[in-house]
């Protein structure tokens, strides 16, 4: 009977789990997809590189969104059973506190396992690649030298290129005029037409351009060689990338151990609280869930949310004070789910009348 029930709860807290994190992995998603819309549009980020990146953001948002989900999840799915009379029904036939809340911790616990997992190894490895991915991308842009009916700059602005139209895919130009600044002088080329391609290993780009003349001079004087081609081939090669990055949200975790910088400190407990949350959070979701007779079951989801915020914001004020090296900092962020669990505790004590029997016993 009781592996049935505890079944039959996970089953329900699981399912209400997964609805939440979609809906709300989704909405973060929506967000942050409008936003690399705005670059691609703006040519800061390569249309191919939208999904990717916005996949690899997925990963790294499922680590602050699994506490809040499993806590709404825990308390619709309990809501439910509470407003159905289910609860009425369990506690009637005799079941005790630890076989409704032995699921809902079982759960937690996976989750808190999962949590750990994207905290330290997948969601800084996720940031990573797609820092370096868009890092990557924006040089390739940055040392395009053809962009459709402007003036480009490259080359640290030794070059201006412009052309009046391109294909679709870039590689045809027309009417493309350029100038450039060398060593023994300025160089002007006009060509009636060209054609561009790019290696998408190295960036590297081959021009070709046909039925041109190249202008070899110094500007305001009269002193110019002047040359008609036919064909003018050349390559223009991006500077070497070596990846860099100062965030240490995407360090590894390997980096944030043994170093005297109290920000990576910081970090570190970050990542390590990220699990102890989920755990805490689940316990803390079963006495907030407890609704009574014709009370509506969403009007409780305000209380976690709030519960969820004042958690989330306290441990960002302590993560700050670790940060900067305040003397209050030498708590961690231990204080915050020492506090938390002493609210879950408390209010587990409370429903089930502990607080009132222990007080009654005192008294006789």
């Amino acid at each position: 009977m009781k592996g049935v029930l505890g079944r039959y709860l996970l089953r329900e807290a699981g399912s209400a789990w997964l609805g939440v994190t979609l809906v709300l992995l989704a909405i973060m998603l929506s967000t942050r997809f409008a936003r690399y819309l705005a670059q691609a549009a703006a040519g800061e980020l390569p249309q191919n590189l939208l999904l990717q990146v916005a996949a690899l953001s997925s990963l790294q948002y499922l680590v602050l969104l699994i506490p809040v989900s499993l806590l709404l999840a825990v308390m619709m799915a309990l809501g439910r059973l509470y407003q159905d009379n289910e609860i009425a029904a369990m506690t009637g036939c005799g079941v005790g506190l630890w076989p409704l809340y032995r699921p809902f911790l079982l759960l937690g616990a996976g989750l808190a396992v999962l949590t750990a997992l994207l905290a330290f190894q997948i969601g800084p490895w996720a940031g990573r690649t797609s820092d370096y991915l868009v890092k990557d991308a924006v040089r390739f842009i940055k040392f395009n030298p053809f962009e459709e009916g402007h003036f480009k700059s490259i080359a640290d602005g030794r070059a201006v290129v412009f052309t009046e139209r391109m294909s679709a895919d870039g590689s045809q130009l027309d009417n493309v005029i350029a100038e450039v600044r060398e060593a023994q002088g300025a160089s002007f080329v006009t060509a009636r037409s060209g054609a561009q391609s790019v290696d998408a290993a190295t960036g590297a780009r081959e021009v070709v351009l046909e039925q041109g003349y190249r202008y070899v001079g110094e500007p305001g004087t009269t002193r110019f060689d002047v040359m008609h081609f036919d064909r003018l081939t050349t390559h223009i090669n991006p500077p070497a990338f070596l990846y860099s990055s100062s965030k240490r949200k995407i360090q590894p975790t390997g980096e944030l151990l043994g170093t005297d910088d109290p920000r990576d400190r910081a970090e570190l407990e970050w990542r390590i609280g990220a699990p102890i949350a989920v755990f805490v959070l689940a316990l803390l979701a079963v006495p907030l869930s407890y609704v009574r007779p014709r009370q509506g079951r969403y009007g409780k989801l305000v209380l976690g949310i709030v519960a969820y915020l004042v958690y989330s914001q306290l441990m960002g004020i302590a993560q700050s004070w670790v940060a900067k090296d305040k003397p209050i900092g030498a708590l961690g962020l231990w204080w915050v789910h020492g506090l938390m669990l002493a609210v879950a505790l408390f209010l587990i004590a409370r429903q089930q009348n502990w607080l009132h029997r222990r007080g009654g016993g005192s008294h006789a």
